[in-house]
């Protein structure tokens, strides 16, 4: 589960997954696109969070110098696609809360 194009090749497809669907949102006026962008955000989430918990699981037993050898690249590394995704993760709720609001507001 630890290989690098598992680690890395899942979140960059995602991730070019989720920028079609932005230029997509960007073009169009299809109102559902934001909320496709927050599962996309979500799931790249979730699935590096289980990535860094096999690689947490695997520290358990050998060092993170062993592991990084053995891998190839730093277990470290793996938290810059989590970063990324944390960070689509909350633009998308942000977007979801100022939706409502505008929509609660323009209802009232």
């Amino acid at each position: 589960m630890l290989n690098i194009y598992f680690v890395f090749g899942v979140p960059a497809f995602l991730l070019i997954l989720y920028l079609v669907f932005a230029l997509i949102r960007k073009r169009t006026s299809i109102h559902y696109l934001g909320f496709i962008l927050l599962i996309i955000a979500g799931f790249m989430l979730v699935f590096n969070l289980q990535t860094w918990q096999q690689a947490v699981s695997e520290l358990s037993h050998t060092s993170s110098a062993e592991l990084s050898a053995e891998l190839g690249y730093s277990v470290y590394l793996i938290w810059v696609p989590i970063g990324i995704a944390t960070l689509l993760f909350l633009l998308n709720i942000f977007r979801a809360l100022l939706r409502i609001k505008q929509i609660r507001k323009k209802n009232k």
